[in-house]
């Protein structure tokens, strides 16, 4: 696992669940260069900001990785807020869908998402778009199925503990 396929898992469900719900949205990320899409264009500026990288358990630290992800949804005036809400809806659908027994790890990743903060609208006097801001925590990590066995006897346990016999 790395910070690329972490990376690469959120902004696929975010895209996919934008693009399926109005594939006139434009995607722009924080880790790759990009021009301001212009006055009338409808946008999403997404970043993901890492705030921890490795968790130690007993013996060796393992990926896990836990940060923040914006997504900046930018429409402009014209079209209403109405259509800020539309487009804010798919972006929480895209974030929650990782979230489902029925999403596809292709990343590797095993990516959540905590709970989602906004859509936070701002309107701007002098600007051209509305923005709403959405926000959640996330956490992925490579430990898909952690199982501790315990094999010595509990004290709560009344019963001698025996080995089964070979």
């Amino acid at each position: 696992m790395t910070l690329v396929n972490t990376r690469a898992a959120f902004e696929k469900a975010v895209t996919d669940s934008v693009t399926d719900a109005d594939p006139t949205v434009l995607m722009v990320y924080d880790n790759v260069h990009f021009t301001n899409p212009g006055k009338t264009k409808k946008y999403i500026l997404m970043s993901v900001d890492f705030e921890q990288s490795t968790i130690q358990n007993q013996g060796a630290a393992s990926d896990y990785y836990s940060g923040v992800i914006q997504c900046n949804v930018y429409v402009p005036k014209s079209k209403g807020t109405s259509i800020l809400s539309s487009v804010c809806e798919s972006v929480i659908d895209g974030l929650t869908s990782v979230n489902t027994s029925t999403y596809v790890d292709t990343f590797s990743c095993s990516p959540k998402v905590r709970d989602i903060n906004g859509p936070t609208p701002l309107d701007v006097e002098d600007r051209s778009h509305f923005v709403g801001i959405i926000s959640c925590q996330f956490t992925a990590n490579a430990l898909y199925n952690i199982c501790l066995l315990y094999t010595s006897p509990s004290p709560r346990d009344k019963r001698q503990y025996r080995m089964p016999s070979s």
